[in-house]
């Protein structure tokens, strides 16, 4: 009796091509977003270099100002997004070192608000130790989103990162702007 021919299989059933398609596609889904991820921790990164180079400036006005320093002429404290300071004519002839201070602040603030999203800063001179002063640096974080009406979204973070007079006046659905603090001495 001749025994049926056995066939034998010679390719990738369409079962198993399909699963692995299916397994590609997961990984290529997991590569867009740990791109997307990388992109939004770079902005993190820019936004946290140009905190520190604008603290580190304004450390500097206030070593060229030490009278005006002395005098508590560069604290700012106000809520967050609150007005900025209205430069003094300071530019074209001289100035006392409070005039000085105001120009300085003014300036200061401007820089810190084109340089970072929702920039604004909390200065305090340290009674302590009168050579030093803690600056609060607050931006709204930008995060990339999936939505396709907006672009950018923004992040929620801890009222205990930021000092309590800058957030005391934000709403209860607002979110928390991102607050980094500096130490400066003279």
């Amino acid at each position: 009796m001749a025994s049926p021919l056995r066939h034998r299989q010679t390719g990738a059933s369409l079962l198993e091509v399909l699963i692995a398609i299916l397994i590609m596609s997961f990984g290529l889904l997991a590569l867009a977003g740990l791109a997307a991820s990388s992109q939004q921790y770079v902005k993190l990164s820019q936004f946290q270099s140009i905190a520190s180079q604008l603290a580190s400036e304004y450390g500097e006005r206030m070593r060229g100002n030490i009278d005006g320093f002395t005098s508590d002429a560069y604290n700012k404290t106000s809520a967050y997004l609150a007005d900025p300071v209205e430069a003094a004519g300071c530019s074209t002839g001289e100035c006392d070192a409070a005039a000085l201070a105001v120009a300085d602040k003014a300036d200061w603030l401007a820089r810190l608000r084109t340089g970072l999203p929702g920039g604004v800063a909390d200065v305090l001179r340290d009674t302590a130790y009168p050579l030093a002063a803690d600056i609060w640096i607050l931006w709204t974080e930008p995060s990339l989103a999936n939505d396709a009406a907006s672009s950018l979204q923004a992040q929620t973070f801890s009222a205990d990162d930021c000092p309590a007079p800058a957030v005391a006046s934000l709403a209860s659905g607002q979110p928390m702007p991102r607050c980094t603090h500096f130490r400066v001495s003279l």
